[in-house]
Order: C-alpha cells, then sequence, then structure tokens
C-alpha cells in the first residue's frame, strides 16, 4: 500500500531541501538571495517527496508552488522524460525568478498530448480505431495527430496536395467583401458536406480560413458559412478543402476524431500497425506555459528562464468562433504565452509539434532574449512580438527591447498558412532579430508592423533585422510575400546583412503573384535597407510598394539577383510630399533584359536613383521601364550608375564575391560576405539546417481552360452579387446585383447602379478574369441602357505584373450612342434589350482588328468589320463591363457569353 503525505513547505524544510541538494542556505542571512535552489522533477516522481534529486516532484505545478515559498533564484530541473500537461501552466509574479531547465545530461519533454492506445483494427480493414474517452469533454475540435511523431493529416478531400476549386464566392457588400460562402462545381458534390464538425479550409490571397457550415441549398449548390470567412480572393478561381469527416477517410496517414463517441480512426500507411505505434493526440490547446503579469498595478513577471526544454503537442484553435486572423496568423497563441514578462530568457529550447506558435511575447513584454532554440513541425509560426495595433499606447505597454538571436526556425505553418518565422506586429519596437536561420514557410520570413499607411504614427519602429538566412519561403501556398515584409513608418528600423533567397508563391496559369525578396509594403516609411544579398526570387529581389503615401526609406548597397521577373519592383502612385525611396550602390542583376517592374518608374515618380551597376545576362542594352539607359539618366537618374558586368566570382553558382576588377567597386560598392548571415556557434548548431530536407513546392494542377463563358443569372438570388464576376464597388449607391424576373425583363439579369461621389469613375466596375483559349472568340450580351448610363465594355490581355493591353472595346454614351474604334456607330434605345456581339482573333489569330454585331429591337443585326485594337493584343483574359456615369444611372445585362467564334 502506497501512502501519500502532504508537504508543507516551511522554513526548517527548505533549510533540510537546500541540505539534501548540496546547496547552503541561512534563511535572511547576507547574500542569501544570490544562493539559487534547486528543486527537481520527473515523470517517475511524486508530488508529495520534497522535490529534492533523490526525491523529486512529479509535476511541474508541485514544483511551482513550492518555488514560491523559496527565495530566489530558484531552479526547477526536470529530469529526462515526457512531462505532461493536462492543463497550462500558469506563471504569474510569484514565480519571479525562477529558472526551468534540463537537468544535466537530460532531454525533458513538456507535452500537452494524450497517448492514444488500445488501437485495434476496425472491421476488416483497412481502418484501426481507439477509444478516446477524453474527446467527448472537448470544446474545440482535435485538429492534430502524430503516429511516430510525424504529424499525419485530418481526413480531407480531395487528399493532401489537391484542392477543389470555385469560381462563385457568396460575397458580401462593399469592397472588399466578406466571404459569406460559395457555390460548388456539380462534379465536386459531396453527399456529407453538411455533417456536424466538418470544415471548409478556404484560401484567401494571403491567409487561409477555417469554415463551418450554417446551410447548403442543394439544388443550387451553395454553401452558406456559420459566420463570414473573411476578405482578399485572388481570382478567378479560388481554391478549398473540405475536412474533418469520416467518409473523407479514404487515403493512407489519415485520421479522423469522433468526438461524440470519443474514438479515433486512422487509415495507416503501408506497413503501419497501430498496435505497436505511439500515437499522440494533443489535450491542451494553443499554449503550455501561460504568463500573466499585473502590470496596471506595477507587477510583471521577471527573470524568468527557461532552459533545454522541449515543448511539445499542443493542438490548434479551431473551434467554431477560433480568432481568424486578416494577416499573418497574428490572432493564433504560442506554446509560451506571455503577457508582462520581463527580462526573461528561453535559451536552447525546441518547439514543436504544435497546433500553433512557438513563442507569443504580447502586451508589457520588455527586454527578454529567445536564443539558440528550435522551432518545427509547428501549425502556426516561431516567435511572435505583440499582436495588432495596440491598444494602448504608452512606452510600458509596447512590447519592446526584445531579442531574437541564433534560432533555427522552418517547418512551420501546417495549419495557419500565413504563420511567420519572426512576427513583429503592431507594438514591436526596439526588437533585435539576428542570425535567425528561417526557411520552409508558406508565407513570410520576418514581419513587422500593422499599419498601412504613411501619414500616421505607427508602433512598430527601431527594429533591427540583421544577418539572418532566409530562405525557400512560399512554397506555392499564398501569395504576396517577402522574406522580409514591412508596414507603415518605422523609423530607425534597419534591414541589414540578411541572405535571402528561393521565395515562391502561389501559381496557377496567370494566377498569382508576390514573390519578393524584401517587401516594403503600404505606408513603409524611414526604413533602411542596405547590404542584403537577395536572389532567386520569383516576382523580384526588391518591391516597393508606393501605396498609402511612403516616404524617406534609403536601399543601398544590395544585391538583387536573379529574379524569374524583373529585380526591381515598384508599385502604386499614391506619392507623400516627401521623396518615397532613394536607391543608391545596389547591384541589379537579372537573366531578363527587364530589371525594372511593376507600374511606377515613370519619370517625376518621387523617387531617386545613383551610383547603381546594372546588367542583363540577356542583353548589354537592358529595358528600363521602356526606355534605355541614356533616357533613365537624362530624367537625372543614375548618372554616376553604370550598366556593366559586375563580374561575380561565380554567379551560377551564387558566389557574389567580387573580383578584383569589379566596376561595382568603383562606384563605392562595399562587398558582402553572406556567410555571416545565420546560424552561429559549434559546428554541430550551425551545419542543423544542412541536415533538414526542404519542404516540397505545392504546385497547383494547371487550371482547365474554359472554352465558354455564359452567365444567366438564373442561379443567384436577388440582390446576390454575380456568380463567377468580380465586382468592385465604394459605398452601397453604386453597385451590381442581380434582381428578380419581371423588374428589367421576363427572366433575372443584373442591374448596375452608379452614383455621383465615387473615388474612382471606373466604378461600379464588374470583370470576368481568366486565361481564355487562343483561336477567334465571340463575346456577347444582352444590354438595356437607361437614359443617362455610361458603359464600357473591354477586352484586355493583362500579364501578371504589367501594363494590360487593350482588346476590343466599345463605350454607350448617356445619350445612347454607341462608339467603337473612335467613331459613332449607332443609337441604343433606352429602356428596351439590344444584343451587342465582339469578335476578334488571339494567339497566331490576332490581327488588330475586331468585329462588331448590334441588334436592336425589331431590327436586322448591323455589322462593323475591321475596327483597330492595340497590336499588342494576343491573349484574352480580362473581360469587363464598367460604368462610367457620375450621376444617379442605371443599366441591365444578362446572357453574358464569350465562346469560341
Amino acid at each position: 500500500m502506497r501512502v501519500r503525505l502532504e508537504y508543507r513547505v516551511t522554513a526548517a524544510a527548505v533549510t533540510l531541501l537546500l541540505l539534501a541538494n548540496g546547496c547552503r542556505y541561512a534563511p535572511n542571512g547576507p547574500g542569501s538571495e544570490a544562493l539559487a535552489t534547486a528543486l527537481y522533477v520527473s515523470p517517475r516522481g511524486d508530488d508529495a517527496n520534497p522535490g529534492t534529486r533523490q526525491a523529486p516532484f512529479a509535476t511541474l505545478a508541485r514544483a511551482r508552488d513550492a518555488a514560491r515559498d523559496l527565495p530566489r533564484p530558484v531552479t526547477v530541473r526536470l529530469a529526462d522524460g515526457t512531462h505532461a500537461l493536462a492543463a497550462p501552466l500558469a506563471l504569474t509574479p510569484q514565480d519571479t525568478g525562477v529558472i526551468f531547465e534540463a537537468a544535466p545530461g537530460a532531454r525533458p519533454i513538456v507535452s500537452g498530448g494524450a497517448r492514444v492506445t488500445g488501437w485495434r483494427l476496425h472491421g476488416d480493414g483497412p481502418l484501426w480505431s481507439a477509444e478516446a474517452p477524453w474527446l467527448k469533454a472537448r470544446r474545440e475540435p482535435v485538429t492534430q495527430l502524430f503516429v511516430n511523431g510525424a504529424r499525419r493529416p485530418c481526413a480531407r478531400t480531395p487528399d493532401e496536395g489537391a484542392y477543389f476549386y470555385t469560381q462563385r464566392l457568396t460575397l458580401e457588400p462593399g469592397n472588399p467583401g466578406q466571404c459569406q460562402g460559395f457555390t460548388y462545381n456539380k462534379e465536386d458534390a459531396l453527399p456529407w458536406i453538411g455533417e456536424p464538425g466538418v470544415r471548409v479550409a478556404l484560401f484567401h490571397n494571403w491567409v487561409n480560413s477555417y469554415n463551418r457550415i450554417q446551410t447548403i441549398e442543394t439544388g443550387r449548390r451553395r454553401v452558406t458559412f456559420a459566420r463570414a470567412a473573411g476578405i482578399f480572393f485572388l481570382g478567378p478561381e479560388v481554391r478549398y478543402y473540405v475536412e474533418n469527416s469520416r467518409a473523407a477517410l479514404d487515403a493512407p496517414g489519415e485520421w479522423f476524431a469522433d468526438q461524440a463517441a470519443g474514438r479515433f480512426y486512422y487509415y495507416p500507411l503501408p506497413g503501419e500497425r497501430l498496435d505497436r505505434a505511439e500515437v499522440v493526440a494533443p489535450a491542451v490547446t494553443s499554449s503550455l506555459i501561460v504568463i500573466t503579469g499585473e502590470p496596471e498595478a506595477g507587477r510583471y513577471v521577471e527573470r524568468l528562464t527557461f532552459r533545454g526544454l522541449s515543448f511539445q503537442h499542443t493542438d490548434a484553435n479551431l473551434a467554431p468562433d477560433y480568432p481568424h486572423s486578416v494577416q499573418g496568423a497574428h490572432t493564433q497563441r504560442g506554446a509560451l504565452f506571455a503577457k508582462g514578462l520581463r527580462d526573461s530568457v528561453i535559451e536552447d529550447c525546441v518547439f514543436t509539434r504544435l497546433g500553433e506558435h512557438g513563442v507569443s511575447l504580447r502586451e508589457y513584454c520588455h527586454s527578454n532574449v529567445i536564443r539558440r532554440c528550435r522551432f518545427h513541425d509547428l501549425g502556426g509560426g516561431g516567435v511572435y512580438l505583440s499582436e495588432g495595433a495596440p491598444a494602448k499606447r504608452d512606452d510600458a505597454y509596447l512590447t519592446a527591447h526584445n531579442t531574437v538571436d541564433n534560432n533555427f526556425i522552418h517547418d512551420g505553418g501546417h495549419l495557419f498558412r500565413a504563420a511567420c518565422g519572426v512576427f513583429l506586429g503592431g507594438s514591436a519596437s526596439y526588437s533585435r532579430v539576428t542570425h535567425n536561420e528561417i526557411c520552409d514557410l508558406s508565407w513570410m520570413g520576418v514581419h513587422l508592423g500593422w499599419s498601412w499607411t504613411g501619414r500616421a504614427p505607427a508602433y512598430t519602429h527601431h527594429n533591427e533585422i540583421a544577418y539572418n538566412h532566409i530562405h525557400h519561403i512560399g512554397n506555392g501556398v499564398l501569395n504576396d510575400i517577402g522574406g522580409i515584409y514591412t508596414l507603415g513608418v518605422s523609423p530607425g528600423t534597419s534591414l541589414h546583412h540578411n541572405h535571402i533567397h528561393d521565395v515562391t508563391r502561389f501559381e496557377r496559369g496567370r494566377e498569382g503573384y508576390g514573390g519578393w525578396g524584401i517587401y516594403l509594403d503600404a505606408g513603409s516609411s524611414q526604413i533602411t535597407v542596405a547590404n542584403n544579398v537577395v536572389h532567386d526570387t520569383r516576382d523580384g529581389g526588391l518591391h516597393l510598394h508606393n501605396y498609402a503615401y511612403p516616404w524617406g526609406n534609403v536601399v543601398s548597397n544590395n544585391i538583387f539577383a536573379f529574379s524569374q521577373d524583373a529585380e526591381l519592383i515598384r508599385n502604386a502612385e499614391m506619392n507623400h510630399e516627401t521623396q518615397h525611396v532613394a536607391l543608391a550602390r545596389n547591384i541589379v542583376y537579372g537573366p531578363s533584359a527587364r530589371l525594372l517592374g511593376g507600374h511606377n518608374w515613370k519619370p517625376g515618380g518621387n523617387f531617386t536613383a545613383d551610383r547603381n551597376l546594372y546588367w542583363s545576362t540577356a542583353t548589354n542594352a537592358p529595358d528600363f521601364f521602356r526606355r534605355d539607359f541614356t533616357a533613365w539618366q537624362a530624367e537625372g537618374h543614375d548618372r554616376d550608375g553604370r550598366v556593366a558586368d559586375p563580374l561575380f566570382a561565380d554567379p551560377d553558382a551564387r558566389d557574389f564575391r567580387l573580383r578584383p576588377e569589379s566596376p561595382a567597386l568603383a562606384l563605392g560598392f562595399a562587398p558582402l560576405d553572406v556567410t555571416r548571415a545565420g546560424l552561429y556557434g559549434d559546428r554541430a548548431w550551425t551545419r542543423l539546417p544542412r541536415t533538414v530536407a526542404h519542404r516540397r513546392y505545392e504546385a497547383a494542377a494547371a487550371p482547365a481552360v474554359s472554352a465558354e463563358l455564359r452567365c444567366g443569372f438564373e442561379e443567384e438570388r436577388p440582390d446576390d452579387l454575380p456568380d463567377f464576376a468580380r465586382v468592385c464597388e465604394e459605398n452601397t449607391q453604386a453597385v451590381a446585383r442581380v434582381v428578380a424576373a419581371g423588374v428589367a425583363g421576363p427572366s433575372q439579369c443584373l442591374r448596375v447602379t452608379d452614383g455621383p461621389g465615387q473615388r474612382h469613375a471606373h466604378d461600379p466596375h464588374l470583370y470576368y478574369e481568366r486565361d481564355f483559349p487562343e483561336g477567334r472568340l465571340r463575346g456577347a450580351f444582352d444590354l438595356r441602357h437607361e437614359a443617362g448610363a455610361v458603359l464600357s465594355y473591354e477586352w484586355r490581355d493583362w500579364p501578371a505584373g504589367e501594363s494590360y493591353r487593350s482588346g476590343p472595346n466599345l463605350r454607350v454614351n448617356a445619350d445612347g450612342a454607341l462608339v467603337a474604334g473612335g467613331r459613332r456607330l449607332l443609337s441604343v434605345p433606352a429602356g428596351q434589350w439590344v444584343r451587342i456581339e465582339v469578335a476578334c482573333g488571339t494567339g497566331p489569330q490576332a490581327d488588330a482588328t475586331w468585329r462588331l454585331v448590334v441588334t436592336l429591337p425589331g431590327q436586322p443585326p448591323q455589322r462593323f468589320e475591321g475596327l483597330p485594337c492595340s497590336a499588342a493584343f494576343r491573349r484574352l483574359n480580362w473581360v469587363g463591363f464598367i460604368s462610367l456615369a457620375t450621376a444617379e444611372t442605371v443599366f441591365y445585362l444578362d446572357n453574358i457569353e464569350l465562346v469560341p467564334d
């Protein structure tokens, strides 16, 4: 019989405990605060023990409670094995000065996981099942399962690596509109999609969301979500998959948790025996350690240390009301989560097999250090400093003076695909992010900021991002990606001596954009970008987004090389009163003749460039945004710059050292040594990244090139946005909506209403975006024009990242005059339906002319041949209807088609 003894820590007991652990202790004696007390914890211990090396505690909670009665510092040493937590370990100001560390020679695991045992073959196979009664009490769904240490995918359709695509999102009014649901294709019908607990994983431009289903209209194949999914979708087809149903459990490695029944099901990999495997399901959600100070009362948690520990097995919160993030998975939490933590250290730890992030330091966290830690196999990201916009602006509230140094952060974003390696949110300042190796993530390596304008102060500033090795970012999953990404006004922020390469993004036909090395997004201001080496990016080494009035940036002494697109990208034209950016002494080296990309390297473009060295391996006369270098210099740029080979040591091997005779040296360029970026320390640590296989690129299946577009508006409901189209609106007075039969004719149709006060003359407008097949194409639509309305109909050839080339276009003016090819052709009667048809050749059949046929009520068709369009128009991938009125007007559209002619 085992007798449990209650153990109360008294002063006398403390003395005995210290003596037992080899420590001297004189209560209240001189220097007693400098002597460290040691408590021991072992999975094989007992909480009735005194916590000595010979008689350790069993749980961290017991050791924490004992430490609270001891003088500081106190060291809690964890023995080898798995230290299981049934709930997060809570630390408060009472725990100031406690050191949690591995016992000498030990590699302890702090785990929120529950072993799943008792597996049996289910029926005749191939599934295995096991009882887990604790599932029934969970509010959140189980989102992860680990078999022999390896992450396994939840049952989904299509299986991992494939997606469904829809062209028909249900969007709320507005621009951008929240997604309320979607219409699935006939061939993608899933009879079980409405089961309780089923999730639709939807991919936006730069995030993904998990959505529960509220209703399904089977006849229309329309799904309505239980809450809005979010905004910003890349067209024309949006990816999704459906998960968490036993009906989807059809591929080796997949699993399903039946929470109501308290049972797991698993489809084993070939040769896998569940009765011999270690299977762990996380039982703790989000965080293992929760540190909470009382900063409003002046009480912080201070001088904590976590050393040599492995934090494993947290689940992700995917409850129906989980906090969805609009960017960067900023609302998710770390396995170690803190508010009001100061002067503390996390070192030599491992964060792995987690549902969300590794470490989150939120408000009131100051002067903490995270170093020599490894973060991998993460549902989220690595280190998160602050969240979104700060609720308070005082210095004490902000997350500041923290250091993230010499960490290996990789293989993240398994669930929250927009998770970042290191995230500095809306109130992270005076941070140092240095010498980290960051790779194999689906979005940003390092993210800074949470303000989308250069006209307002921001609270992410004076940050140093230096000597980081950031590579293999993007992996083909999302868009709008940078190895390093910034937002808002950030005085004192410096990005220097980073080595960034292999940045990719989602790509499917012409869909996808934004795989950049360094990305200064909206409002990014007062940032220095210097001495970085950036190469092998999808869309440019540097993206300067001249949106929301950015200003005061300096880009100097960098190497930008080997982009698949242009090397330097500049977009948007929202100029600040002061200069946007100064580019000086950079080497710009690319395989394309086009070194400058985007839309805004125009004369008078609010930037300066000088002493830069340019070289294209394709030509000795590269293109400078549709002008040659002489014209570029004549505008005042690079008067002391050159077009010349920089003479890298071995560019094909990506050796960017300069030969002694390099012309870059004469321009004042300081040579760069990329070997200084990344990890430092002993050989085993610095070579660890070389032992890791990079995540595979998730190539999307090629889009099916549809030969036909037909939209009759009969499957939509009145007041819906039109299916297949993208609608751009500014307010509720100027919109495009489906109307019921009888409003403008015998069938449902689309009503486009315009009104005064639109910021853009072209709003509202709608367009259909897809890669139409080459050949001769015919577009047609029915139009009911009302007095005063102005309609523009246009075909465009719009290559990604470039200006569009106009194809056929026509206009119906306020008085009904139809104008095409520069002349008035006929008058369209108000209040009556007319049929308009356009035909034009694309690809080899393009000849810069097109045909128009108009059928007015009661009249034979009128044909107009040989109308001119741009000779540069070669492919059709954008068809739009634009309202250009400035008063309250309306017109109606129906039976829109685009088919082979």
